[in-house]
């Protein structure tokens, strides 16, 4: 059962911060924090809510929000490029179609809670300036058109985009994206990398290109999460839309071989912009894995500002916002992260710098 919070409200809170919880109160009028303190509740609490500040959706493409992805298609018909579904529509959607899935996908980013959204934006440089246009806060990974190499369009791409969001090593020559990773590298930018989402792919090759991190590994063995954890590369995972192909991130493995992992929502047309639900859902794959559910969630809501504070500044993104989840019990995972868990956004109008 989905659970939701009011718009004005006193809670005893658990605020999460470095790694552990710590207690306090809010106040809440409007959606907005206006008091918060440790010690008891000058009020009479009306819930018990876990606080998250600075939240992160690690992977996101939302220019398909306003497509709903058929049931029973394999991960090729719908997003493989050049023409799986998600491609023929975005190359057959109006731009002001496409701008407005964006801008509700922002919308909806925001009220889930998310204090910034890192899209894999599509259609070159237009769909970068579509996207930064519809949301100005975005992180924009921007991919090119091109089949080869052109500097050019690069240079486009790059005045509206924060970095570049490769599909992955598979689907493209070697040597075309070592150039893009020496472009991106050149200018201190995020490349972001699809890696062992279908097939298992060549590690060395992608850790070669120096990414800032990489999403997904479904398919990646144990060698090639412990290469990730050595290079100091986190992995984005996306549980809710693997779970739509019938695949599962290897959470468990990913935390005992020393993994840092991201969260991220994926696709628009898959999975609503919600990243409590999203970690109800890693939640429960890492307990059926054997992991204990606390060695990922610090990782959860630390890391995705972490990734992003190696390339940009996150104060364009931040804008004080926090995810709030009510919960019963102690602030323990099992107990905030139940299934069908939903967070909300609560803007700290007090204390934010």
């Amino acid at each position: 059962m989905e659970r939701t919070i009011p718009e004005s409200f006193a809670a005893k809170s658990y605020i999460y911060e470095r790694g552990e919880f710590r207690e306090g109160y809010v106040m809440v009028e409007g959606g907005a924090i206006v008091e918060e303190g440790e010690g008891r509740c000058p009020a009479r609490p009306d819930l018990q809510v876990a606080v998250f500040p600075g939240v992160v959706n690690a992977h996101t493409h939302c220019a398909d929000y306003g497509l709903r992805a058929p049931p029973g298609m394999s991960l090729e018909e719908l997003v493989a490029p050049p023409d799986g579904l998600k491609h023929r529509y975005l190359r057959e959607t109006p731009p002001d179609v496409l701008s407005g899935s964006m801008r509700r996908f922002g919308e909806a980013s925001s009220r889930y809670g998310s204090a910034a959204f890192v899209d894999f934006r599509e259609n070159g440089a237009e769909g970068c300036r579509l996207l930064r246009e519809a949301c100005p806060d975005a992180v924009v990974l921007g991919r090119p058109e091109s089949p080869e190499f052109d500097p050019e369009e690069m240079e486009r791409i790059m005045r509206h985009a924060d970095g570049i969001g490769v599909s992955s090593v598979s689907d493209l020559p070697s040597r075309y994206v070592e150039e893009i990773a020496d472009f991106v590298r050149d200018r201190g930018a995020i490349l972001a990398i699809h890696v062992s989402e279908r097939v298992r792919e060549d590690i060395d090759l992608v850790l070669s290109l120096d990414p800032a991190f990489v999403v997904h590994m479904c398919e990646a063995e144990d060698s090639d999460i412990l290469k990730c954890a050595e290079a100091e590369v986190p992995i984005a995972v996306c549980p809710g839309s693997n779970a739509f192909f019938g695949k599962v991130p290897p959470v468990a493995r990913m935390a005992d071989l020393g993994a840092d992992i991201a969260l991220g929502t994926d696709n628009g047309m898959i999975r609503e912009p919600d990243m409590a639900a999203e970690a109800s859902l890693l939640v429960s794959i890492a307990e059926s894995q054997g992991a204990d559910p606390s060695s990922v969630l610090g990782s959860l809501f630390s890391l995705g500002g972490k990734i992003l504070n190696r390339n940009i500044r996150l104060g364009r993104t931040m804008r004080g916002r926090c995810m709030a989840v009510p919960f019963e019990g102690d602030p323990l995972p099992e107990n905030i992260f139940r299934p069908g868990s939903s967070g909300a956004s609560l803007t700290k109008t007090i204390g934010s710098e």
